[in-house]
């Protein structure tokens, strides 16, 4: 289909609807392109010239397939609070939100008042569909936050610390007085884990299938859930912590020590991969970023710290306030909670530079004990002294879900295929790492130390393939037999030259390592009454 020119042409016409989505994937493939292409034909070597060509062919194809895939399956747009004129986003409440959103996100905001049982703390599986409750006076409930109804709810009549979902919402584990207990979701109790002692937090890795656990003697534990086994337990020696996180990037746990600390570890180490002084007081509470490269720690001398993981001399952002929980959501937004306020702070300018973007304040008195962002909603979950409470943070949830990665929809059918699957897919405990990247890559080949008689005969070696080198033949005077000699003779240096810098290098080491400070040096007069003093003959 087409329309005749004057010129003969045929000019092919596009429906609007068509040229429309056109237009859109023009506009998605600039935002992925590396900006504007290099001009090629100033080039004048052909090989480089072919090289680049090629790369950036591979760089439009690519922009072409990113673009595409956001249009088709990331349909979904994440949206945030946006301000008029000289209204503030942290002055609106919850109540103005609730009544512009539809039914379904309204039902999301809510308040459980169970006075006698907490204060509770909670956690989300990884589609964020289920919610598992535990009040420190013995309440384990798990909630279907979907359709709103409770799962399964028990009293273990004493202490619960923490609770952490397993791999799905079958299982899940609670850090009770004296033994942390695994129970499936019917309220069975299934294991009694005795070797982690008494502990004060839980965490669970997903991809290793490993719980981790930090108990009040400040020693760390990690179990294998898949065969019981005890994969490592190790005393950090930097005492009592109630503060851990685990890296999603690497997962590396993070624990907060109260000397201002945060220490990293693995399960195959018994010493930490690294400590970070990060606070002059102690600190209250840690968190990751989803890409796990950005760091936030709260310390008691009220200060909140945002570090980079690739670059520790300095922290990126320094900001006042107290904190005693923190997290992130899967956009970026951070959560920090206090007392009875909670508030959320974004980077909008993309500098990693937070700044206020909503608060809220429960009942007054009401002492928070943590928030948890919920996955893949725009939902923040706080468990305080008095129960839980659910509100709504716009913009925090990642919009679309990968049903391969989390499927808040699943069936008994895809959640039993998924277990199969992520259980072949399990990652040994020795690919936890600072650089997961460094995972397949090879090490570089340690270099011998070579003998003297070794060295002379490499170098006599490249002397005599400098001597074989074979030079063209040139008219004008220019392939005269002094000239030939001479640029042989060049050779031969530039093949003995590397030989000999590495041999000045060895001396001056030599001769560095044989300095003696002299004996005569003068000391100064406030250090003279220490010098050892010479023994009279």
């Amino acid at each position: 289909m087409g329309v005749e020119e004057e010129n003969g042409t045929l000019e092919k016409t596009v429906p609007p609807a068509e040229q429309q989505i056109f237009d859109e994937l023009d506009i998605k493939i600039k935002k992925y392109l590396r900006g504007e292409g290099a001009n090629l034909e100033v080039l004048k070597d052909k090989k480089l010239k072919g090289q680049l060509a090629v790369r950036e062919e591979l760089y439009g194809k690519s922009a072409k397939v990113a673009a595409k895939t956001e249009k088709w399956l990331m349909p979904s747009v994440g949206g945030y609070l946006e301000a008029e004129g000289i209204e503030k986003t942290w002055r609106i409440k919850q109540e103005v939100i609730a009544k512009e959103v539809d039914i379904l996100s309204s039902r999301k905001q809510f308040d459980i008042i169970l006075p006698d049982l907490g204060p509770y703390t909670l956690d989300f599986t990884s589609s964020g569909r289920y919610m598992a409750v535990g009040g420190r006076k013995g309440h384990l409930a798990i909630v279907d936050m979907k359709n709103m109804n409770l799962t399964k709810e028990l009293q273990v009549r004493e202490t619960v610390r923490d609770v952490v979902f397993l791999h799905n919402e079958l299982f899940f584990a609670a850090a009770q007085k004296k033994y942390t207990y695994i129970y499936n979701r019917d309220g069975t109790e299934l294991h009694c884990l005795k070797d982690h002692g008494s502990v004060l937090r839980l965490q669970f890795l997903k991809n290793h299938f490993l719980l981790a656990s930090i108990n009040k003697f400040g020693q760390l534990h990690y179990q294998d859930v898949t065969m019981g086994e005890m994969v490592g337990n190790y005393r950090t020696g930097l005492g009592r912590t109630d503060v851990m996180q685990v890296n999603p990037f690497n997962a590396v746990v993070a624990l907060g020590h109260s000397g201002g600390t945060v220490s990293m570890w693995k399960p195959t180490s018994s010493a930490p991969l690294l400590k970070i002084l990060c606070h002059r007081g102690p600190v209250s509470a840690l968190a990751f970023h989803p890409n796990g490269q950005l760091m936030a720690t709260a310390g008691k001398e009220k200060k909140i710290k945002l570090w980079d993981l690739r670059k520790l001399d300095r922290e990126l952002q320094d900001i006042q306030g107290h904190a005693k929980t923190l997290d992130f959501s899967q956009k970026g937004l951070l959560a920090r909670g206090t007392g009875s306020h909670v508030q959320v702070l974004g980077d909008f300018s993309g500098a990693q530079d937070y700044s206020r973007y909503m608060n809220h304040s429960i009942v007054k008195g009401y002492q928070i004990g943590k928030v948890l962002f919920r996955p893949y909603e725009d939902v923040l979950g706080i468990g305080h002294s008095m129960g839980w409470s659910s509100i709504l943070i716009p913009g925090s949830g990642e919009p679309n879900f990968d049903t391969w990665v989390a499927n808040p929809f699943e069936t008994s059918k895809q959640r039993r295929e998924k277990e199969v699957r992520s259980l072949l897919d399990k990652l040994p405990p020795e690919t936890i790492m600072l650089d997961p990247t460094n995972i397949g890559s090879v090490r570089p080949a340690k270099k011998k130390n070579l003998t003297k008689q070794e060295k002379e005969a490499e170098m006599e070696a490249a002397i005599e393939a400098a001597k074989e080198t074979e030079f063209k033949y040139k008219t004008k005077g220019k392939n005269k037999p002094s000239k030939r000699v001479k640029k042989k003779q060049e050779v031969i240096s530039k093949a003995k030259r590397p030989f000999l810098d590495q041999h000045m290098k060895e001396e001056e080491q030599i001769a560095r390592k044989k300095q003696r400070p002299s004996e005569e040096a003068v000391l100064p007069v406030s250090l003279q009454r220490f010098a050892r003093k010479k023994e009279s003959t």
